[in-house]
């Protein structure tokens, strides 16, 4: 099984899945990974670090494929064998494009549409020497991201789980959705 997990950034990804890699002794890789790799070596592609509003759309073709290779690394008559892929590039498109291949997938998508700057001022190293104004531009972009998600999500039927009241139940839950 393939565990997708999407969101904006600092909504919680990471965590859910270093649960999934504790837990259930699974490996796995951030799509920082893939942008990183994609944006110095093929930039004619625009896969990019950032906030801009079309990040994922150049990416996902490449993430897709990377679903799909993982997935095909899997040990079939092992029913535990499974990899976890998370990332902000990871979308409801991609996972919808990724379960036509006929992919073994599990997906869940976090959001926080409570986000503050205070909460992102509380990420050691994270927008280190920023100001004001952008902590507040960011809180404010990830918000607005978790309520297109949430929407994009109930359109395309996956799950969407708001991490912004009850966090750490939030991620129980959300464990749960994937290895349930």
């Amino acid at each position: 099984m393939i565990y997708l997990i999407g969101g904006p950034p600092r909504v919680g990804k990471s965590t859910l899945a270093w649960m999934l890699l504790d837990r259930a002794g699974l490996p796995g890789c951030p799509t920082d990974a893939l942008v990183s790799m994609l944006q110095r070596a093929a930039p004619e592609h625009g896969v990019r670090h950032g906030t801009h509003p079309d990040k994922a759309a150049p990416a996902q073709p490449f993430l897709i494929e990377f679903i799909r290779a993982a997935a095909e690394a899997l040990d079939d008559t092992d029913p535990e064998d499974g990899y976890v892929i998370e990332g902000d590039i990871v979308t409801p498109a991609a996972v919808t494009a990724a379960a036509g291949l006929g992919l073994p997938l599990a997906s869940v998508f976090l959001g926080n549409t409570k986000l503050t700057p205070e909460h992102l001022r509380a990420a050691p190293g994270w927008l280190e020497g920023a100001g004001d104004a952008t902590y507040r531009e960011i809180a404010t972009w990830v918000r607005d991201q978790s309520t297109a998600l949430r929407e994009a999500c109930a359109v395309g039927g996956h799950v969407y789980i708001e991490l912004g009241t009850g966090y750490p139940q939030g991620l129980e839950r959300a464990y749960s959705t994937l290895v349930g």
